[in-house]
């Protein structure tokens, strides 16, 4: 997982918002105008907050459209996610 953040941290920015304009379809967005702008790259998160290619720390109001509600970067449900995948991962 370390190699790659470092190699994610690695490309610039306007390389993923390249990749971004080419293969990637943002429903309810207007994407003449997101693809003048360019899209927003994130590449980190911990808690409530994430960070952009930029800089940038904002606040994630949105938590992942409800599937991060607890927050990032929680280790216990890491492990037990972990410890439950260990014993059945699939059923």
């Amino acid at each position: 997982m370390t190699e790659r953040n470092e190699t994610v941290a690695a490309r610039p920015t306007a390389e993923y918002r390249a990749l971004d304009a080419a293969h990637h379809i943002h429903p309810f967005s207007d994407m003449g105008a997101l693809n003048r702008a360019g899209s927003r790259v994130i590449v980190k998160a911990d808690g409530v907050y994430l960070w952009d290619s930029d800089g940038n720390k904002i606040i994630d109001g949105m938590a992942g459209l409800w599937c991060v509600n607890v927050g990032y970067g929680r280790k216990e449900l890491a492990d037990a996610a972990y410890r439950q995948i260990q014993e059945l991962p699939f059923y």
